[in-house]
């Protein structure tokens, strides 16, 4: 009996001190230097053709954004899924409020990633993430906008 006792204390030990093998496995999806930079929402595509947009309906998708201060990398809801990748070419400030009375420049950097023939812009602010895609056979844009959202959680 004592020798059961023993064996349940010493399972129990393990389990406290000893995370789950998923969760260490997450952590150590990340390369060494890659910092958490938000969760965000992609919400809205648009088309762009000849100067005519065209709303493209969507569902929401959600991802992690992470950085090293010399690329970006979107994830998907958890960083175990793949990834793509932006090499920063701007980290300044981005100029918002064109076509407005308010122009001021936020916080914020450029990144582009020029993969199968597709070059993507990246745009990202504390608030935004913008993703326009510019094929290099076809004359249509296309514009992803993201809002930041402060969990992953179930109610999102």
């Amino acid at each position: 009996m004592k020798k059961l006792h023993l064996y349940w204390l010493f399972v129990i030990s393990v389990t406290i001190v000893f995370q789950p093998a998923e969760v260490l496995a997450e952590k150590d999806a990340l390369p060494e230097g890659f910092r958490f930079a938000g969760n965000y929402r992609f919400d809205k595509r648009v088309k762009i053709r000849d100067g005519e947009s065209l709303n493209i309906p969507s569902k929401p998708f959600y991802c992690r954004v992470y950085t090293d201060g010399i690329s970006v990398r979107i994830y998907g809801e958890s960083s175990k899924e793949s990834y793509t990748s932006f090499t920063i070419h701007r980290n300044d400030g981005i100029l918002t409020g064109s076509g407005s009375q308010k122009m001021e420049t936020l916080p914020g950097l450029q990144a582009y990633s020029l993969v199968g023939n597709v070059l993507r812009q990246l745009t990202l602010t504390e608030d935004r993430l913008v993703v326009t895609k510019f094929p290099a056979f076809s004359d249509v844009v296309e514009v992803t906008y993201a809002n930041r959202r402060i969990s992953l959680s179930a109610g999102r």
